[in-house]
């Protein structure tokens, strides 16, 4: 039995900041070549774009902000607990880039305005 071909990007898809549950398509954990984070790619449930959003160490949901650290004139804290973890708890959003009907011009992200939790992480190495 053959999977079927992903739904293309619906490029019509009116924006709408909507919650659309827990997405259980594959979404990748890779970390970011600029700096210290991960970036969490995968297709949007809602309008089947291509969405990448990055997660810098030490932003809610990533690991300790090391506010403490900061105060004192020290490093920022090490990230604690497992960032894949933080990163199922987190609440993801649609970040496509392309300008959906109705796009309200202070929209946080450019796309069609869902937000999901992933159901699970895999991982890509970039070589």
């Amino acid at each position: 039995m053959s999977e079927s071909p992903p739904a293309p990007h619906d490029f019509g898809t009116a924006y709408v900041e909507t919650y659309v549950g827990v997405a259980t398509g594959v979404f990748v954990r890779q970390t970011v070549d600029d700096g210290p984070g991960l970036r969490v790619e995968g297709t949007c449930p809602r309008c089947h774009g291509r969405t990448a959003s990055e997660y810098r160490y030490g932003l809610p949901g990533t690991g300790t902000k090391g506010l403490l650290d900061r105060m004192r004139g020290g490093p920022p804290a090490a990230p604690q607990g497992d960032a894949d973890d933080a990163l199922l708890r987190e609440v993801h959003f649609c970040e496509c880039g392309h300008p959906h009907p109705e796009l309200p011009a202070d929209a946080p992200f450019v796309g069609c305005g869902a937000s999901w939790r992933v159901a699970a992480l895999g991982t890509w190495d970039a070589q």
